[in-house]
């Protein structure tokens, strides 16, 4: 594989979070289309690097659109929820990044009714979503990403593929093509459909399921921002093949000059990893599974963040094992 693809496919990867790339043209732009290619340069001038610490909200939503699933009544209008959803902090000062997933059972309560997070987004967009995750984290993401299944797979195919840890051996239908797919446990190559099944697999876990599932995504984070860093060169190629596959609200070349920081101190990049609070019951009010809503410890994990420390220690992830 071309040395260059080989970054690109790591980056494809992290749909699901992506935050150091996590830049698309904005939907307000509608000169910009996904067989047109984006051009960063006559703005070059005006463009500006991030230059204080800022947080990015990541979403990978489950719309059927363009799967095997779209026919089924209650998928068939498109509209998906929010089942990866992740804060990403940066600083540009110290080149530290910290990943912190935001459970999507976590109980909300929005226009009067209890639901889960991850429903806002399917009721009321992206932007109430945002609300939503302020409200309960207590900081407001200064720029969001978001991306479906079909866009994921066709991302990470068209850049050649993604080399990812598998924790345990799993296996799980390709929603696109309805194909079964068998993965062993190990760190291997993947292609579209089989980074797909890396990132939404949770029954095969043991416990914690959906925990257990966001470790992965984070991972897959970590692994693109480190690849990409490695190639200062081709941030602007990095940006355009996101235009063709994400929805976001971060200008294009913003965004590359921002990934060229980070690029030119690769060797400086720290991580922190962690997730919110995710334990929880059935609510008898809504007969569901909901994560218990404690911004108290939000604040802690934020507090521990801003300052530099791990999110670990104020809620510990899960252990990884096979059911």
């Amino acid at each position: 594989m071309n040395t260059r693809k080989r970054i690109l496919a790591i980056v494809a990867c992290c749909t699901l979070a992506l935050c150091l790339l996590a830049g698309c043209q904005k939907k307000a732009e509608p000169n910009v289309h996904e067989d047109e290619t984006l051009e960063v340069s006559d703005s070059v001038q005006t463009a500006k690097a991030e230059t204080e610490p800022f947080y990015v909200m990541i979403v990978g939503n489950d719309s059927r659109t363009g799967t095997v699933e779209i026919t089924k009544p209650e998928y068939s209008d498109g509209t998906g929820r929010s089942d990866v959803l992740m804060l990403a902090r940066i600083d540009p000062k110290t080149y530290s990044v910290a990943l912190i997933s935001v459970p999507r059972d976590t109980s909300t309560e929005y226009n009067g009714q209890k639901m889960k997070l991850n429903e806002v987004y399917r009721i009321a967009g992206i932007e109430a979503l945002e609300s939503e995750v302020a409200k309960l984290t207590g900081v407001t993401p200064k720029y969001y990403l978001d991306m479906d299944f079909v866009q994921f797979e066709k991302f990470v195919d068209q850049l050649g593929g993604v080399t990812a840890n598998v924790p345990i051996n799993m296996q799980l239908v390709d929603i696109v093509s309805g194909d079964n797919i068998a993965l062993n446990a190990g760190t291997q190559e993947l292609n579209g459909p089989e980074a797909l099944v890396l990132a939404r697999s949770r029954k095969q876990y043991a416990n914690d399921l959906d925990a257990c599932r966001q470790i992965q995504d984070r991972q897959l984070v970590q692994v693109g921002i480190q690849q990409v860093a490695a190639d200062p060169v081709n941030a602007a190629l990095h940006v355009q093949a996101l235009v063709d596959n994400c929805d976001t609200d971060w200008n294009a070349a913003d965004l590359v000059e921002t990934v060229k920081v980070f690029a030119q101190n690769a060797d400086k990049i720290e991580f922190t990893s962690g997730t919110g609070p995710y334990q929880g019951d059935i609510d008898p009010d809504i007969n569901l599974w909901l994560a218990y809503r404690d911004e108290a410890t939000w604040a802690q994990i934020i507090e521990t963040v801003e300052a530099g420390g791990d999110p670990e220690t104020i809620v510990a992830s899960p252990r990884v094992a096979a059911a």
